[in-house]
């Protein structure tokens, strides 16, 4: 019988969330396991059910030691060694949390749990492509193992491989559309990817990337205003206000958002409207002393970029 803990369970919750309330139900489960060891000692299962029992009630030093206690009785107890990892990884024991998903690996390659431990470990250090391997293992073997998939997607962002990070947060939000900072996350990979193709001088591909970007994280004014650029190189003059006025809605101070707002203004003819921005940038940045210094300011989409 395997007893393993939900790995994104265990290591996506933090503290605060962790500690709640009083967890009655965690506590009667603790006194049961602990009179049936007291009953049969040497019982490694029952040392793992406790450590579980222990971590659901936030008592994480407990657990290590039940853990350790079902591994002196049977040392080649894979999922002791998968769960020991878990809580060592979540307290940031980060060498001690790899051996232990190792050995539990070692002993049991089909422990997806330890799989998606270890894949999670590496893409957050500085082994990202082998972490990845582990992560691609465990969504073969669980698609649905959406912890594994979200770290997959974040991995994929650091490598900028932004379409598979799109990829994979798309699958996730089909499956759970609330999925803590999956929403925040695939904001940021379709804005990089719109970023790229702006960089490129393709604003025609660049705003619906944009657009989506901005359906998952509508509040960036970064996003408004990269989308602005796409519709302004578009020639899409009614748009690009739009963008540029939700940019500083969010942000009113927002130089770039102002000045280029400006400049669809003068291309709409509204010269007055445009003297009225123009006038604001210059009290904002007093070192562009005049009009003509404003109006011939450049900005480099680069600095956009994460």
């Amino acid at each position: 019988m395997v007893f393993l803990l939900a790995f994104s369970a265990v290591f996506f919750t933090t503290d605060s969330e962790a500690k709640g309330g009083y967890n009655v139900w965690s506590k009667e489960k603790i006194r049961y396991l602990n009179s049936r060891i007291i009953s049969d000692p040497y019982n490694p299962q029952l040392h793992l059910l406790l450590a579980n029992a222990l971590i659901e009630d936030d008592l994480r030093h407990e657990a290590k030691q039940s853990l350790k206690m079902a591994l002196d009785l049977d040392s080649t107890f894979a999922e002791a060694y998968c769960n020991l990892g878990v809580v060592l990884h979540g307290q940031g024991y980060l060498d001690e949390a790899r051996f232990n998903y190792e050995k539990a690996l070692s002993l049991d390659s089909l422990i997806i749990e330890a799989r998606a431990g270890l894949g999670t470990l590496l893409c957050r250090g500085k082994d990202q492509v082998q972490g990845l391997g582990y992560l691609e293992k465990v969504i073969e073997l669980d698609p649905e193992h959406l912890g594994a998939r979200y770290n997959m997607a974040v991995a994929y962002h650091k490598l900028e491989d932004y379409k598979r990070s799109v990829k994979h947060l798309e699958v996730l939000i089909s499956f759970d559309s609330e999925y803590p900072g999956a929403r925040a996350s695939i904001a940021r990979s379709y804005y990089s990817l719109g970023l790229v193709r702006l960089q490129a001088e393709q604003p025609h591909l660049a705003v619906p990337l944009l657009e989506k970007a901005i359906f998952y994280e509508g509040d960036n004014s970064n996003m408004q205003f990269a989308l602005g650029l796409a519709y302004l190189a578009n020639e899409n003059l009614s748009e690009a206000e739009a963008a540029f006025r939700f940019a500083l809605e969010i942000e009113p101070e927002y130089i770039p958002a102002l000045h280029n707002l400006g400049t669809v203004y003068e291309l709409l003819g509204r010269q007055a409207d445009a003297d009225t921005i123009y006038s604001r940038v210059r009290d904002l940045a007093p070192h562009m002393a005049t009009i003509e210094a404003i109006k011939d300011t450049k900005y480099d989409v680069k600095y956009l970029v994460e």
